[in-house]
């Protein structure tokens, strides 16, 4: 009896990782990481690690109780450069295809100072893995521009991916 008590409360802590329909916090988180780390690297960046976590932003149950498919995912990434220095990655996803680019909108900051915002990591041309996921619409172009204030993500207890340097 005991066990079956265990491994009933374990199901719903797993399926807030994976929310019905719509975009998946851990593809988000991953993919995320991926890409962030990327462009990092592109733009001189050498990253020793960088670990994201996804949580669900927008979904749930409607107002009948019945799920409704989670249409952004925020992400909050921190890692570290080769020589120490702290990296954080924030903003909301809104669109993934496969692991070859999220769209939405994110910020890299190294030691408080802006790398990039932008609305697309990757080649969203190219699905690489999977099938296009997300709410299908296309993706805009790519842009990078300074943001406006400040902001410094909350760390989230959620779904997350690391990634280790080279």
């Amino acid at each position: 009896m005991a066990v079956a008590l265990v491994a009933g409360a374990a199901v719903p802590a797993l399926a807030g990782c994976d929310p019905v329909g719509g975009l998946d916090t851990v593809a988000v988180a991953v993919t995320t990481q991926k890409q962030a780390a990327a462009v990092l690297q592109r733009d001189g960046v050498r990253v020793a690690w960088l670990s994201c976590q996804g949580r669900a932003e927008r979904g749930g149950p409607d107002e009948h109780g019945s799920p409704r498919p989670v249409t952004a995912v925020g992400v909050d990434c921190e890692g570290r450069t080769e020589d120490g220095r702290k990296i954080i990655v924030f903003g909301t996803v809104t669109g993934i295809s496969g692991d070859a680019c999220v769209r939405g909108r994110l910020t890299a900051k190294v030691d408080g100072r802006t790398v990039f915002t932008a609305s697309v990591l990757g080649d969203c041309s190219r699905a690489s893995t999977g099938t296009p996921t997300g709410d299908g619409w296309s993706p805009p172009p790519t842009t990078t521009e300074k943001p406006g204030p400040s902001h410094h993500p909350h760390p989230s207890p959620s779904c997350s991916s690391t990634f280790r340097g080279k």
